[in-house]
Order: C-alpha cells, then sequence, then structure tokens
C-alpha cells in the first residue's frame, strides 16, 4: 500500500510538472513582414525582402539581427561559403546619461565610460583592430548621428580549389578585409549603435542595401 502511495505521489507530480507552462524570455521586438518594432526603445525598422530578421530576447542591448539570404561568396582562392562573412546588420541600444560624443570616445576611442561597455565590445567585433576609412555626420529620422566607414584586415588560411593533386599542397593564405559601417545617435536618454558587416568584395552592393534599410527607420510619434 506504502509503495503504491509513493508511486501515486510521483505520478501526479509529473502529470502537473508536464502541464506547467513554461516561460521563456521575451523577445525585444516583434517582427512582422520584415519590419522590426521595438516598443521599448520606440523604434520601427523594415528589411529587405532578401534579408531575414530575428529579434533578440531580453534582457539585452542586442535588439535585432538581420542577416542576408542566399549572400555570394568569394571568388578568392581558398575562400568558400563556409568561411565568408554573412553580410550582417546588429542593432544595440541601451539607456546612459552620457553624451554622444561620450558614447564614441568609450567605444571607439577607448577612451570612456559606458555602462555595459564590455557588453557592447563584445557585440562589436567589426572596431577590433579596424581602421576608420571615414567618418560622416547624418541623420536617423532627422535625428543627428555619426556614421563610422570602417575596415578590417583578415588572414586565414584555405585550399585553392584550383589546384589538383599538387606535391606542395593547396594551401594559400588568405588576406583581405572585412567592410561595414557603424552607426551612433542619441534619442532623449536612449543610445542606439547599428553595425553594419560584409565582406571586402561585395561592400558596395550590400552597403546600398544597408542605406534603404537604414533610410527606414522611424521613432514612434509622441
Amino acid at each position: 500500500m506504502g509503495k503504491f502511495l509513493l508511486w501515486f505521489a510521483i505520478s501526479v507530480i509529473l502529470l502537473l510538472v508536464n502541464f506547467i507552462p513554461v516561460v521563456g524570455a521575451e523577445n525585444a521586438g516583434k517582427v512582422e513582414k520584415n519590419v522590426f518594432t521595438d516598443s521599448r526603445f520606440g523604434f520601427q525598422i523594415t528589411a529587405q525582402d532578401n534579408w531575414k530578421v530575428k529579434s533578440e530576447k531580453e534582457p539585452s542591448i542586442s535588439r535585432v539581427v538581420m542577416t542576408q539570404k542566399n549572400y555570394k561568396t568569394s571568388n578568392m582562392p581558398g575562400a568558400s561559403k563556409s568561411s565568408s562573412a554573412v553580410p550582417t546588420i546588429l542593432i544595440l541600444a541601451d539607456t546612459t546619461s552620457l553624451s554622444l560624443k561620450q558614447v564614441e570616445e568609450s567605444l571607439l576611442d577607448k577612451s570612456g565610460y559606458l555602462s555595459k561597455k564590455s557588453e557592447f565590445m563584445i557585440k562589436l567585433d567589426l572596431i577590433h583592430n579596424s581602421e576608420y576609412v571615414e567618418i560622416r555626420d547624418i541623420t536617423v529620422d532627422s535625428i543627428p548621428a555619426r556614421d563610422y566607414t570602417i575596415k578590417q584586415p583578415y588572414k586565414k588560411t584555405g585550399e585553392d580549389l584550383r589546384v589538383h593533386d599538387s606535391m606542395y599542397g593547396t594551401s594559400v593564405i588568405i588576406q583581405d578585409y572585412l567592410a561595414g559601417h557603424v552607426v551612433l545617435f542619441k534619442k532623449d536618454k536612449n543610445i542606439f549603435v547599428i553595425q553594419f558587416t560584409s565582406e571586402r568584395e561585395f561592400f558596395y552592393p550590400n552597403e546600398a542595401e544597408f542605406q534603404r534599410i537604414m533610410n527606414s527607420w522611424k521613432f514612434a510619434k509622441p
């Protein structure tokens, strides 16, 4: 009788566990037909049809990641789809009392202090060991912004598929660079940082799509 009661109690507990709803982390925003809406930071942005839009999970400074579908791969010796960088747009946001200039100094000049700076630096992988090609003043939905054009050199080893059965091997050293933009702006107490990354070979056509996506940025009306 005792064993039966124990078995019955365990069965009831397992049954209850199975019916308890699993509460997952909330999305940072809502995605509908390639339109991402972030109610917390009050903005909306629309991706092109050939871009995949994925909302991040709260709590996070990373709000949304957009990746290009069916992206082109490099024709350089040794390059392959698995080793080519996927064109990516990353949108980060946080609340800060720092000015836009102070945020720039903290992230790009490495001389200031920003709360969650380490989290930003982990996400902004394009700015590490990179060269700033151009710095421009632009606007995002009429908000003043700073746009850094960046290139990041890299070297990697690949296999030259044009060479077959060579006694010297087929390994080659690929020397190239990633290219992209880092855009920073502030609205009220919210700071926004957008990173766009692409292979150098396809930077300009992908940049045109990035600019169209950025031009769709809209803040919610007060």
